[in-house]
């Protein structure tokens, strides 16, 4: 009879399995292809896939950059596949008191980048996604360390020239961002009453009352 450390293991390699080839079909890939740009060969991802063999850390790694999720996920230990989980979030909003809700920014930016990936249809779109966010929270990271918040030391550019740099590649990457298509407005019910769209009407109240003239 297996022993309980056995079948505990066994349990998590049947869970990555089913995580890994749930992953590769939402994004419409072949095994083919995924096998392709994982590094590895078909038969191989297929054995993987179905639980036959085990990986090593490197390749699980490799998984969770490919398809934009965490390694907690992809191992089946979180059932949140970008890190943020309900405890975070209740924690975070319990120390922002007498603030605006951070627990309602949390929300809303992961609500963004589930969108995204939802929608992108290329393979380059979680690479796309990364740079784009890289580059909000390292400029919104140089404002802190203009602040005195973070310590300047930790940044190689002057700040108003890695402010400038970043925003313009914002820009760029704003500008080639092709592969989320057009849905005319689709899925608005599913935003309805979310901290995404509470966020966006924030937004535009903020710029509407701060920028706009009567």
């Amino acid at each position: 009879m297996p022993t309980e450390k056995t079948a505990a293991k066994r349990e998590k390699a049947t869970r990555f399995a089913a995580i890994l080839s749930q992953l590769r079909k939402e994004r419409g890939y072949s095994q083919k292809k995924a096998a392709a740009d994982l590094g590895i060969s078909q038969a191989l991802l297929s054995h993987y896939e179905k639980g036959i063999r085990e990986c090593g850390l490197d390749f699980v790694i490799r998984c969770s950059e490919y398809y934009g999720v965490t390694t907690d996920y992809l191992l089946g230990v979180s059932e949140n596949r970008h890190g943020m989980n309900e405890e975070y979030l209740t924690k975070i909003a319990s120390e922002a008191i007498g603030s605006p809700s951070m627990a309602n920014l949390a929300q809303g930016m992961k609500l963004l980048i589930d969108t995204a990936v939802a929608s992108a249809s290329r393979t380059d779109s979680v690479h796309y996604l990364h740079d784009y966010y890289m580059l909000c929270l390292y400029r919104s990271a140089l404002t802190l360390a203009k602040a005195g918040a973070l310590p300047s030391d930790i940044f190689a550019l002057d700040y108003n020239l890695g402010h400038e740099l970043a925003s313009a590649a914002i820009a760029v990457l704003d500008s080639r961002f092709v592969f989320i298509e057009d849905k005319s407005r689709s899925g608005a019910k599913e935003l309805e009453d979310s901290a995404l769209q509470e966020l966006i009407q924030e937004a535009e109240g903020y710029i509407m009352n701060n920028f706009i003239a009567d």
